[in-house]
């Protein structure tokens, strides 16, 4: 493939935008909506009038987690590549513009928002292109080069901010009316939009909109999009934007109007957990090391894009047991757990359960991936807002990342917005199962997490040595104690298929000195310290 033209997109921001979501219906309709977004920038690359040959994402007419990142092997011109991002944006914002003006046009002057609406349409997005000749990897290279030059445009707004980000401006027929911030009566415009939001209400439903909620503009496009009489008016409209184009949007029709059946309040169950006061388990995960894996085989960036496709598709459609998943877009992937039949809460163990077997049983199948996986999960409190559990879910998956990836970080989030966690590699988890009481016959975790309190009260936990903390591995875990003790299962290598196989504590260069090479004991202690007494704690509050 060298000596070609390559032509690679993204755009941002994505998380950020998955992440100010507080229903779980907010979160299908932002994982469509950047799906769509990718989709249509392929589509339009592979249309007629350009004939690029889209190398990744593969599978483009799979369009539920499609990639954000676009490599398109031909000449699609950075001008024409926006234009396709930013249609396919006004078709949502105006498809739901429109809809909100036509069905209250009888209350409501909306003369005021057109300003707003129309900067949400051109600059809601940061837009990266490159295009060069060689390999794939060093065009990739350079969009890596391309995003640390930011161009992004905010959006400043006045009057009251949002309830879920408190990022942008509440949207109502009002917002922008009163240009200097000192004439506000306040107590109006809180009375103007929740009749705003009540008259929402009653014509899409409790189940899409609560008249107390004050939502931004792209907040409140992610929560109506998935509505049928709204997603059937973005059909029509992007019929009309994308006329004689060429593009097939047969596959696009038959995913929204499929997004918009699933999400019918009619059979979809909305997670309340608040209002049923169940804790509940949210799981991140990522790809190990991808790019490296790509940069040193460039050739195989399709195929390698095709197997994760496939294997997101086939997550997604079998997902485990009370799991659903979210979004599966390649190696990327997101999911709850929870009862969907009852609503109530599941045993933490049984969510772990599903994942002492991930690797095997789940990821490597059909067949063994050439990368690993590290996945954060969040075992949440009820009262935790969802945005701050999707926060933390990143940060966890981050630490599963950062202590040596192949591996897993289970973290108690509790509603004081305290948590704890354990980060432990995949072959390693079922050590949860082996735990053994002093008296044989029973599973109390409560004696180690008695022990451990204890022990740290008297501080007896030092980085001079690890003895105790082994010693209670002797105890409570005795048929694992001959492998925690064994230092080569304290490191990364490589497995049978080449692959990174995580050890205890990761990669022994973190543990290295700079100067001399050899490793640190102390940071060594310390780890394996923490690593047992944050098994005994996690222990206690997932499998007791």
């Amino acid at each position: 493939m060298s000596q070609s033209c390559y032509t690679v997109i993204s755009f941002a921001p994505v998380q950020g935008f998955i992440e100010k979501s507080r229903k779980l219906r907010d979160l299908y309709g932002s994982s469509f909506l950047l799906s769509y977004l990718s989709w249509i920038i392929c589509k339009t690359a592979e249309s007629p009038k350009y004939g690029c040959t889209v190398i990744s994402p593969a599978l483009i007419n799979v369009i539920q987690g499609t990639p954000n990142q676009i490599i398109i092997q031909g000449d699609f011109p950075e001008a024409d590549a926006r234009q396709a991002l930013d249609m396919g944006w006004k078709c949502i914002t105006i498809t739901c513009k429109e809809w909100i003006e036509e069905t209250l046009k009888e209350q409501w002057n909306f003369q005021y928002w057109n300003r707003v609406w129309k900067l949400w349409n051109n600059h809601s997005w940061e837009f990266f292109w490159v295009q060069g000749q060689g390999t794939i990897s060093d065009v990739r290279q350079l969009l890596n080069n391309r995003k640390y030059q930011r161009d992004w445009t905010g959006i400043n707004w006045q009057g009251e901010s949002s309830t879920l980000s408190g990022a942008d401006s509440v949207a109502f027929p009002g917002m922008n009316k009163i240009a200097n911030p000192c004439e506000y009566n306040y107590q109006l415009q809180k009375t103007e939009i929740s009749k705003f939001y009540q008259q929402l209400q009653d014509k899409l439903g409790e189940s899409f909109i609560d008249s107390t909620e004050e939502l931004s503009i792209p907040e409140l496009i992610k929560r109506i999009i998935t509505h049928e009489k709204i997603s059937n008016n973005l059909i029509s409209k992007v019929k009309q934007y994308f006329q004689g184009t060429g593009i097939d949007f047969q596959k696009l029709f038959e995913n929204i109007e499929q997004l918009a059946r699933d999400l019918n309040p009619d059979t979809f169950k909305e997670l309340n957990r608040h209002e049923n006061k169940c804790w509940t388990g949210w799981f991140m995960g990522d790809g190990d090391k991808a790019g490296d894996y790509l940069r040193t085989y460039p050739e195989r960036t399709h195929d390698f894009s095709e197997e994760m496709r496939e294997w997101g598709k086939q997550f997604q459609e079998n997902s485990p047991e009370n799991c659903r998943v979210v979004y599966a877009g390649g190696d990327d992937f997101l999911g709850i757990f929870y009862d969907m039949k009852t609503g109530k809460q599941l045993p933490p163990k049984q969510c772990i359960q599903q994942f002492i077997n991930f690797k095997t049983e789940m990821w490597d199948q059909p067949n063994h991936k050439p990368i690993s996986a590290s996945v954060g999960f969040v075992w949440a409190g009820s009262g935790v807002p969802q945005r701050d559990v999707l926060q933390h879910c990143r940060q966890a998956e981050k630490s599963a990342k950062n202590s040596g990836r192949d591996r897993i970080a289970l973290r108690v989030l509790f509603n004081n917005g305290n948590y704890l966690e354990w980060v432990c590699p995949w072959w390693l988890l079922k050590i949860l199962n082996s735990y053994e009481d002093r008296n044989k016959t029973e599973s109390n975790w409560t004696h180690i997490y008695n022990d451990v309190a204890m022990l740290e009260s008297r501080h007896a936990f030092s980085k001079e040595s690890r003895d105790i903390a082994l010693a209670l591995i002797d105890i409570y875990f005795p048929s694992y104690s001959p492998i925690i003790k064994d230092k080569k299962n304290w490191w990364n290598c490589e497995d049978e298929h080449g692959r990174l196989a995580g050890g205890i504590l990761g990669e022994t260069s973190d543990y290295r000195n700079t100067e001399t090479g050899d490793l640190k004991q102390i940071k060594i202690n310390e780890a394996i310290n923490n690593w047992i007494i944050n098994l005994a704690k996690i222990g206690f509050h997932l499998c007791h």
